[in-house]
């Protein structure tokens, strides 16, 4: 082999290494981008300073776009599993689940969710919801136009110093 074989070999191969970086970086940016939503489930939340006062317990449900493209909140919903292994593992066949039919008056669903933008609902805290947060593994669920399975929260057991 000649020099100018040699070099001409040389500059192949960084040509190929380089381009398969680039490859797989472009790669990787279009698998990131999109809606990214980050939810929040919170317990024993109170309505202060309504028109007519409020009495009722709600949990609220926080979500943020903090992705680089806006999507559209389409429903919330929620599940409970009595094991952690159906709660984690195979995230199939809840023992109940359910929707919630208007959880915001101010950003009625659907809901269109710029980049940037906070999302808040809230649902009643009934009995029977906090006994499924305390008993198993209840999971709020964000359903956007950008993911089928929708984004899921626990929402956290009440300590027993908090029940007090």
């Amino acid at each position: 082999m000649t020099t100018a074989e040699l070099w001409t070999i040389g500059i192949a191969a960084y040509a190929a290494v380089v381009s398969t970086f680039v490859f797989g970086w472009d790669a990787y940016k279009w698998l990131a981008s999109g809606a990214k939503i980050d939810v929040s489930a919170s317990l024993n939340m109170k309505v202060i300073g309504g028109i007519e006062p409020d009495e009722k317990t709600y949990v609220s449900v926080t979500a943020y776009n903090v992705g680089d493209r806006p999507t559209t909140i389409t429903n919330l919903g929620g599940m409970y599993f009595e094991s952690w292994w159906r709660a984690y593992v195979t995230k199939r066949k809840p023992k109940t689940a359910f929707i919630i039919s208007q959880p915001s008056q101010g950003q009625r669903i659907p809901y269109r969710f710029e980049v940037g933008d906070q999302w808040m609902g809230l649902a009643d805290q009934t009995d029977d919801v906090l006994e499924m947060a305390n008993e198993g593994y209840l999971f709020f669920i964000l359903y956007t136009t950008q993911s089928g399975r929708g984004h899921r929260v626990r929402v956290k057991p009440i300590k027993r110093a908090e029940k007090l």
